[in-house]
């Protein structure tokens, strides 16, 4: 066995050993002399990582949640801790991201500007917190949560708005969640399991992370029907991560049936109750497991990763003020036209790629038309074979079949152009894609199908209304008068109406289908180009902060330039050091 495997460490002596560090670097921080040589920019770098790893030293191990918009996150902490914790069901307008830490019974609203917000337990609800959000016309982005729940003692839970159907963008939001995560638990729904483009989000946000763990949650088991069911959807997902998640193994849980099981109410699958409850208890002790088996290591292993970040990035600040040290002020010139040159080839880059997303995105609808056209040309057809179904047949579920195929044909050609976009971006840079994958647009769409005919009695027009949202489709019945009044007798020879009114609405149908492709897709590309928009215009800051602080350096005269030699000398020698400790800590 290898000497190194049997070697453990402090871990109260390791973080002494990286506050030492930290202590000394203060002084370039605060001593006048230094932040003069150095310059605002590298020491405002230094306060930031240091204020960072301060803050995160007296973290408790940290569970993120995160997972696509509607896939039962809050559910799943609330069925974890035990109580109602965060608000469920809740709207776009009302995501926020919750904290949740151990503490007396407390929730608090954070706002700009450092303020706060106390929240009772009834505004915590959903219709109470999106009333309190109209009136006070205040976007709450966080909600800080304490509970005096025992689990709580040794973890702290973030419960991240979702991702990719939500209308508003929190990708900054879950993105800075991310970094804090020592385990990440990534929820989608078994309706739905790990499409595509869930599976983008999990390599470009979750597998580069190398030192998180990651559990992955495939909520809603209650929908399935029996154990075979269970065992072909874990086959399914095993064989939907073997390539990117080789060791892991998916996690099939019902928070539902959980909470249900909590407050002894009706459980929703009475039939795979005792399989439930088997399964989310294994998880529940998953859970467990690791936060006692971190719970020593936690912090000194957040510590040496959050030095080993700090380090690189201003060694990097150092090689700047380095290369201003060898220039003069004719290099000084150059390179400010170099970046002047940069930034308008930046810009022409920008708008051929913009172009080249427009081509694309063109191409897209096109063919999104023409497979939706075919798919409504086979269903138009279909409604002269179905003479022979009853009239109350038809009207109660032609309406739900027809709307779940268009959904799903949607859904189909959507995720497939949305990979084509994300092939197109991968071209450009890996950056790009992985900006859109946690800024996905709203795929949300409506359709309107009417089950009405003249030869009906008045009070028997129903309309359905069918929203697509997050994935899950969300049918309301409007009714126009006294819906339950069709009676049998009077829909016993109304099939040829019926058929005949149905095929005759196609028409409609087909216009509020392009409607919907115009609508989605223009968001799509609005999306991509937004995304696009930053990434250059990060790389031209970056450019021209570059330059600025080595212009900063080269303007010195001898003697200061002498100085800054002599103070980046003593940081190298620091980072040195502290890369020598993380060695003999791996």
């Amino acid at each position: 066995m290898n000497i190194q495997h049997r070697i453990t460490y402090d871990p109260d002596e390791i973080i002494r050993i990286l506050e030492k560090y930290i202590d000394r670097l203060k002084i370039f921080r605060f001593d006048s002399r230094y932040r003069s040589l150095l310059g605002e920019t590298f020491t405002e770098l230094l306060s930031r990582w240091e204020t960072d790893i301060l803050n995160r030293k007296n973290d408790p191990f940290t569970l993120v949640v995160c997972g696509e918009f509607k896939r039962g996150k809050s559910s799943l902490i609330n069925a974890l801790l035990g109580e109602e914790v965060v608000p469920v069901n809740v709207t776009t307008e009302t995501v926020t991201l919750n904290r949740i830490t151990y503490g007396a019974h407390s929730n608090e609203a954070v706002l700009q500007g450092g303020r706060h917000m106390h929240l009772s337990d009834a505004e915590m609800q959903k219709e109470n917190l999106e009333k309190l959000m109209r009136q006070e016309k205040i976007p709450f982005r966080q909600i800080e949560v304490k509970r005096p729940i025992e689990f709580l003692k040794y973890a702290a839970v973030i419960d991240t708005p979702g991702l990719g159907d939500s209308m508003q963008d929190f990708s900054e939001l879950v993105e800075d969640a991310l970094t804090q995560a020592d385990t990440v638990l990534y929820v989608f729904s078994v309706n739905y399991p790990l499409s595509q483009t869930e599976q983008l989000f999990l390599k470009t946000m979750i597998v580069p992370q190398k030192y998180t763990d990651l559990l992955l949650v495939g909520n809603y088991l209650d929908m399935l029907e029996s154990t075979k069911d269970y065992e072909r959807m874990n086959n399914l997902l095993v064989s939907r991560i073997q390539n990117l998640l080789p060791d892991q193994k998916p996690w099939l849980v019902s928070a539902l049936d959980e909470q249900c099981r909590q407050m002894g109410e009706q459980r929703p699958n009475p039939d795979m109750e005792h399989e439930l409850e088997a399964h989310f208890d294994r998880f529940r002790e998953k859970i467990r497991q690791m936060v006692e088996e971190k719970k020593e290591t936690i912090l000194p292993d957040r510590m040496q990763r959050l030095m080993r970040g700090m380090a690189a990035e201003l060694s990097e600040s150092l090689n700047a003020l380095e290369e201003g040290l060898e220039m003069s002020s004719q290099d000084v010139q150059a390179a400010m036209e170099r970046v002047q040159e940069q930034k308008e080839q930046q810009i022409r880059t920008q708008e051929e790629a913009g172009q080249r997303i427009d081509r694309l995105l063109d191409q897209s609808v096109e063919e999104c038309r023409a497979w939706m056209g075919e798919l409504l040309d086979k269903m138009q057809q279909e409604v002269k074979t179905l003479t022979d179904v009853p009239a109350s047949e038809l009207s109660k579920y032609y309406t739900f079949y027809c709307i779940d195929t268009i959904q799903e044909g949607m859904d189909k050609c959507i995720e497939h152009h949305t990979l084509c976009l994300y092939d197109l971006l991968e071209e450009i840079s890996g950056e790009l894609s992985a900006k859109l994958s946690r800024t996905s647009v709203n795929h949300s769409y409506g359709f309107r199908f009417t089950m009405d005919n003249h030869t009906w009695t008045k009070g028997d027009n129903v309309s359905y209304i069918v929203s697509k949202i997050g994935g899950m489709a969300l049918l309301s019945l409007v009714a126009d008068g006294i819906t339950g009044a069709m009676r049998q007798k009077e829909m016993e020879k109304k099939t040829p109406d019926i058929l005949d009114s149905v095929y005759k609405q196609y028409g409609d149908l087909r216009a509020s289908v392009d409607q919907a492709i115009d609508s989605v897709y223009g968001r799509l590309g609005e999306n991509a180009k937004k995304q696009l928009a930053e990434y250059y215009g990060e790389k031209i800051r970056a450019a021209q902060e570059q330059v600025e602080q080595s212009a900063m350096v080269a303007r010195q005269d001898e003697e200061h330039k002498e100085e800054i030699r002599e103070a980046i000398s003593e940081i190298r020698k620091i980072l040195d050091e502290i890369q020598e400790e993380l060695e003999g800590m791996s």
